[in-house]
């Protein structure tokens, strides 16, 4: 495992670059547990799996302020536009520009503000740009979800969504599993096959037992 390691490194992966990448398994079997054993409806795999990595680069709390301001953005440009008829890109177009002022708006506020959101190593001059603009895609999942769901499923989702990408960040922290991943490369081929039967599940969620817990106790 170590000999597959340095030859990675030795032909231009950096170790960080190489536990990025890494984790993205990780994240992926986490998404799909809480969605099909759980039963958590995030929106997609994709979205809580960016999320992820954009707080690892923004730190949780800077993170967590710039997804409210996007949030908010979102929802309030689709209220304002909901009755005129336009293009779905159209929308999101505009949605994202109303993103970028309002995001602005935000940070700044926060860097004015005496209660300081952020920390001295997550804030404007430390926080690489990528991570921000990763959440504003959040922005695309939310209307999607808007325009076929009601509001309180499209705010469940995302609650959820939230969860699960705090959780993989929790993860992709956790310096001891980092190293533990370096040097068991063989857990990857166990998450191919814990995958696959997680796909062939058929059985009730954790969920629809805390749902109908009632009628079971009853049952009994």
């Amino acid at each position: 495992m170590d000999n597959i390691i340095n030859t990675l490194i030795d032909n231009g992966f950096t170790a960080d670059t190489l536990q990025l990448l890494l984790f993205l398994p990780i994240l992926a079997t986490l998404v799909n547990v809480s969605r099909y054993v759980v039963g958590l409806k995030t929106y997609g795999i994709y979205a809580p799996i960016t999320l992820s990595y954009a707080y690892l680069f923004t730190g949780i709390r800077f993170g967590l302020l710039i997804t409210t301001g996007v949030i908010i953005a979102t929802f309030t440009t689709f209220y304002l536009l909901r009755k005129i008829r336009m293009h779905y890109i159209s929308r999101i177009s505009i949605a994202y520009i109303l993103i970028t002022f309002l995001v602005i708006g935000v940070v700044m506020a926060n860097e004015i503000s005496p209660v300081q959101l952020t920390t001295d190593n997550h804030n404007l001059n430390t926080v690489p740009p990528l991570g921000i603009v990763l959440i504003a895609g959040l922005a695309d999942f939310f209307i999607k979800k808007f325009n076929t769901k009601s509001l309180n499923s499209t705010i469940l989702s995302l609650v959820e969504t939230l969860t699960i990408a705090m959780i993989g960040w929790s993860l992709m922290r956790l310096t001891e599993l980092g190293n533990f991943l370096f040097e068991n490369l063989w857990v990857f081929p166990l998450l191919l096959i814990l995958n696959f039967y997680i796909g062939q599940y058929r059985g009730l969620q954790l969920k629809e037992y805390f749902r109908f817990r009632k009628v079971f106790n009853a049952i009994r």
